[in-house]
């Protein structure tokens, strides 16, 4: 995921098992928070309304939904789709997984207090003054069977429904009673014999830290990147769900630790102005060091993405850098933890319901819809001249993306496998197979949708978001490479998803890959490496590679890219692994059709991934007496 690239644009680690999921439930209720969307975000009194909503709702569902699948939220739509309507629909039809349930909505947060009062033991209040109390209390949620308020002592505010008409009990305070702030940045640590930092925003992340992470109360391996209750203060800088609290759930039913800090040493961030340069990117390092403690040395599912339209970023008016290297910066530091990012980024960053559809049934393995290419077919196709030489032809290999976020996938697949062009072009659909944890779904939605020109492949750079030579340089952890780790972690979700083409290994700002790197993707994925800083195409550790080159949104300009680069290559073969962002299948036939109507005479050729990196390996392979 580059953030701006088209918006300008985890589980534990372990092996994925058939589902132990009990059957289809008796009943599924439902809570509507559609008519949220339809409010203007201009009056802080509707912010507020969003943002307390929905920060308790996600909450109560990640607690109902933590053993069954039990409480649905309708809530995100993307392309013109109401999504979650969608997702519910075909389950209960063409799926058939919720068939048999029963539906019983629930109106109203009243409502849904009565329905699952035994599932949670009161509230946690945490501090408007102090935003990230907002994410210290996400993580008190799930350790200690507790939903968020934020304190609110306006007479209509929720704070006031859920303490004095629902009578809820408040089990943590992280506000004083009389709205005060218990963080100040002065004395010590509420409850600790720990002496602040001096900033209170650090201060929560450090409590929190001691309380929950070091103290193993959060489960081992997942935690969660997202914006905390600054939001407030910036609604309109994105999108409206871009609060991403519907994402929470399914954090908060695996116990999860939430932290929002930036990770840049060189200047203070916008949300603390007045903190020591480089305080929030110590306490950062700290987090994922006990994370990977932790998780004993295993790869750390990491939820969310960078804020960069809210914070930390030049986008956001609120710090030097841009979005890209800030993303870049992240990804660089917390892949030195072996935490993989699954990039819930801004535009389509929303998801809803992964706490229940983390309950859906999986098998333990899925074929690739069409078999791979063959040498003999690429005879046929005239790609291999009868002496076995790879035809002088331009080759494109589409990698179809971005999709290391379980957030996009959810919100795309519905959209683009309708689109009555599917089917009309080779695709290499880049599905990360870790989102199976929280949109399990939506793979298996593709892949039974899928023609015999759909292809699938995994994304920025595997079962996760990770810069993989900073499994190897760590000079921010010191610790040990993180290669083997990775390997474990991908290779049964390859396995799973019937996986062997890596479309993206994103280097970032941790360098380029180098043949320690390379080497390690050929137990999970031989057949092919889209690659960052690479010049050309290339056999490396025997893997079939190329550099993905970005395409330009728009159609016209995209054929134009093809066409310059097919032109230079003269009498030999050409190739050219495409990289574009949330296009539809029509978007790709228009392409197509351009390319043979305008430039037929440069022999572009379209083809599928298994063919594209298969003949760059004959192209390359060792000729006898070499």
């Amino acid at each position: 995921m580059i953030a701006l690239a088209s918006l300008t644009s985890a589980a534990t680690g372990a092996a994925p098992t058939e589902s132990s999921s009990p059957p289809t439930p008796k009943v599924v209720w439902t809570y509507d928070a559609r008519p949220l969307r339809q409010l203007n975000l201009g009056d802080p009194a509707n912010a507020d309304k969003v943002w307390d909503t929905l920060h308790f709702v996600a909450a109560l569902q990640g607690l109902v939904n933590r053993e069954s699948p039990t409480l649905y939220l309708f809530y995100c739509e993307a392309f013109g789709v109401d999504t979650d309507q969608f997702w519910f629909d075909w389950a209960r039809t063409e799926d058939g997984w919720l068939r048999e349930a029963g539906v019983r909505a629930l109106p109203s947060l009243n409502d849904l207090v009565r329905q699952f009062r035994g599932q949670f033991d009161g509230l946690v209040v945490y501090d408007p003054k102090v935003p990230a109390t907002s994410n210290a209390a996400s993580t008190a949620a799930g350790c200690d069977h507790l939903l968020p308020v934020r304190y609110d002592p306006a007479p209509d505010s929720i704070y006031r429904l859920l303490t004095e008409q629902l009578d809820l009990p408040v089990r943590l305070w992280l506000v004083n009673p009389d709205g005060s702030s218990r963080f100040t940045g002065a004395g010590n640590l509420p409850g600790l014999e720990i002496p602040s930092s001096g900033s209170p925003k650090v201060d929560v992340y450090r409590w929190a830290l001691e309380r929950y992470l070091k103290s193993g109360r959060c489960a081992p391996g997942v935690a969660a990147y997202y914006l905390d209750a600054y939001w407030l203060q910036r609604p309109r800088n994105a999108g409206s769900d871009m609060h991403t609290l519907s994402n929470h759930d399914f954090f908060i039913a695996r116990r999860g630790f939430f932290f929002d800090l930036s990770s840049w040493a060189d200047e203070p961030p916008v949300d603390d102005p007045r903190q020591p340069v480089g305080l929030d990117h110590q306490i950062l390092l700290q987090i994922l060091r006990a994370l990977y403690d932790h998780a004993g040395g295993g790869m750390t599912q990491l939820g969310g993405f960078t804020p960069w339209p809210h914070k930390y970023t030049s986008h956001a008016g609120a710090g030097k850098h841009e979005p890209v290297p800030t993303e870049w910066e992240f990804s660089r530091i917390v892949s030195q933890f072996n935490a993989y990012v699954e990039a819930d980024a801004a535009g389509l960053g929303a998801i809803a319901n992964a706490s229940f559809f983390q309950h859906y049934p999986l098998k333990p393995h899925y074929p690739q819809p069409n078999a791979r290419p063959t040498a003999a077919d690429w005879r046929a196709r005239d790609y291999l001249t009868d002496a076995g030489k790879v035809a002088p032809r331009f080759y494109v290999g589409h990698y179809v993306g971005d999709y290391d976020a379980p957030s996009w996938l959810y919100k795309a697949v519905p959209p683009f496998f309708r689109d009555p062009k599917l089917g009309h072009v080779p695709l290499g659909w880049a599905f990360n197979p870790n989102l199976a944890e929280r949109a399990p779904q939506a793979l298996v939605y593709a892949r039974r949708h899928a023609t015999t020109n759909d292809f699938f492949i995994a994304g920025n750079s595997g079962a996760g978001y990770v810069n993989v030579r900073a499994l190897t340089v760590r000079p921010d952890s010191g610790l040990p490479s993180g290669l083997d780790a990775w390997s474990r972690h991908c290779l049964p979700h390859y396995q799973r998803w019937d996986l062997t083409i890596t479309g993206f290994v994103l280097d970032g700002s941790a360098g380029a890959a180098t043949e320690t790197e390379f080497a390690l993707y050929r137990d999970f994925s031989p057949h092919g490496l889209g690659t960052h800083f690479e010049r050309q195409p290339a056999l490396r550790a025997s893997i079939p590679t190329c550099p993905e080159v970005d395409l330009p949104d728009r159609v016209d300009a995209a054929v134009g890219a093809i066409a310059d680069r097919a032109r230079p290559r003269g009498d030999r073969p050409g190739f050219l692994w495409a990289r574009s962002i949330l296009k539809s299948p029509s978007w790709y036939a228009e392409l197509s059709a351009k390319l043979r109507e305008h430039h037929g005479e440069l022999r572009i050729e379209v083809v599928d991934p298994y063919t594209f990196f298969g003949l760059i390996a004959e192209e390359l392979k060792p000729q006898p007496g070499q």
